[in-house]
C-alpha cells in the first residue's frame, strides 16, 4: 500500500482537497502537522511513484496518476459519507444516476466545502445527456449540462466549472470530470467577467423598480447583487470565488465597501428605500 500511515494520509488528503494548488514545504508540513523533515520524506515516496508534479520547489498532485485519481475519489467519498447530510446527499444522487444517466454527479457549494448552514441548499453538478430535471427534495438544486456545453464552459474559464472542479466532491464519475484535474485551471476570460456585469447591470434596474412594489423582494436582489459584485471582484484579480458566506471574507483585502455591505446584508435585517438607494451606489462603483 503506497499511503500507509497517518501523516501520508494527512498530506495526500491535503493534496486532494485544493487539487489545483501548489503548497511549498513549510505548508505541507503546517497543514499535515508534521515536521520539515517528515514532510520531505513523504515527498520523495510520492516522487518514486511519480505522484507529484513541482512548481518553483512548491508540489501538488499529478492527477494523470492514476494513483492520485483514485485517492481524490476515495478522499471525496470519505468526505460525503462523514458529512452531517449524508443520507440525503446519497439519497438524491441516487436518483440523480437512476434518472439522468449521468456521466458525472459532483457536490458543489458550501455542502462541498463543509460550511454549510442551516438555510444552505445542496447543490450539484450533473453532466448528463439529459435536460429533464428530476423531482429533488427541498433545498436541493441540480444544476445539469451535456459534456460539450461543460467543455465549452470550461474552455472559456466559466467561474461556476471552475469553482465545481476547485471545491467539488466526485460522488459519481464515468472517468470524464477526473479528467479535468489533469489539466491546469483556465484563466477567468473577459467574457465570463462582462456577462456578469451585464447580468449585475440587469439586476441593479431591477431592483431600482422591484423598491416602488415589493420592498422584500428588493431586499433579497439587492444581496444577491452585492454577492455577483463581488465574483466580479475576485474574477478580475484571478481568485475562484468562494461560497456564498466565504465571499465577503475573500473580497474584503481588495474591496472593503463591498465586504462591508455583504457582511451587512447577511444579517438580514430590514433596510429601508434610502439605504437600498445607498447600495446600489456602492455597487455601481463595480459595474
Amino acid at each position: 500500500m503506497i499511503v500507509k500511515t497517518e501523516a501520508e494520509l494527512n498530506v495526500a488528503r491535503m493534496f486532494c482537497n485544493e487539487p489545483f494548488r501548489y503548497f511549498s514545504i513549510s505548508e505541507i508540513a503546517e497543514k499535515a502537522g508534521i515536521s520539515r523533515t517528515w514532510a520531505y520524506r513523504i515527498l520523495d515516496k510520492f516522487r518514486k511513484f511519480n505522484m507529484l508534479t513541482e512548481d518553483r520547489k512548491s508540489y501538488r498532485f499529478d492527477f494523470s496518476n492514476i494513483i492520485c485519481k483514485r485517492l481524490k475519489l476515495f478522499f471525496d467519498s470519505e468526505f460525503v459519507t462523514s458529512s452531517k447530510l449524508k443520507e440525503k446527499i446519497l439519497s438524491v444522487a441516487d436518483r440523480i444516476i437512476y434518472e439522468c444517466k449521468p456521466v458525472s454527479v459532483v457536490l458543489v457549494g458550501s455542502v462541498a466545502v463543509g460550511k454549510e448552514r442551516k438555510t444552505s441548499d445542496i447543490d450539484f453538478l450533473v453532466i448528463s445527456g439529459t435536460k429533464q430535471v428530476p423531482l429533488l427534495k427541498e433545498n436541493v438544486n441540480a444544476i445539469l449540462m451535456n459534456k460539450n456545453e461543460f467543455e465549452k464552459k470550461y474552455l472559456k474559464g466559466d467561474d461556476f466549472i471552475i469553482s465545481s472542479l476547485s471545491f467539488g466532491r466526485i460522488i459519481y464519475d464515468k472517468e470524464y470530470f477526473i479528467r479535468f484535474y489533469e489539466k491546469p485551471l483556465p484563466a477567468f476570460s473577459n467574457e465570463v467577467i462582462q456577462e456578469r456585469i451585464d447580468y449585475c447591470r440587469k439586476l441593479r434596474n431591477r431592483i431600482v423598480h422591484l423598491t416602488r412594489s415589493d420592498m422584500d423582494s428588493a431586499r433579497e436582489e439587492l444581496l444577491n447583487l452585492a454577492l455577483q459584485c463581488a465574483r466580479i471582484i475576485l474574477l478580475k484579480n484571478r481568485v475562484v470565488p468562494p461560497t456564498k458566506h466565504e465571499i465577503a471574507s475573500a473580497v474584503r483585502k481588495l474591496d472593503k465597501d463591498i465586504a462591508k455591505l455583504l457582511d451587512d446584508l447577511m444579517k438580514n435585517e430590514r433596510i429601508d428605500k434610502k439605504r437600498i438607494i445607498e447600495c446600489l451606489r456602492i455597487c455601481e462603483k463595480v459595474i
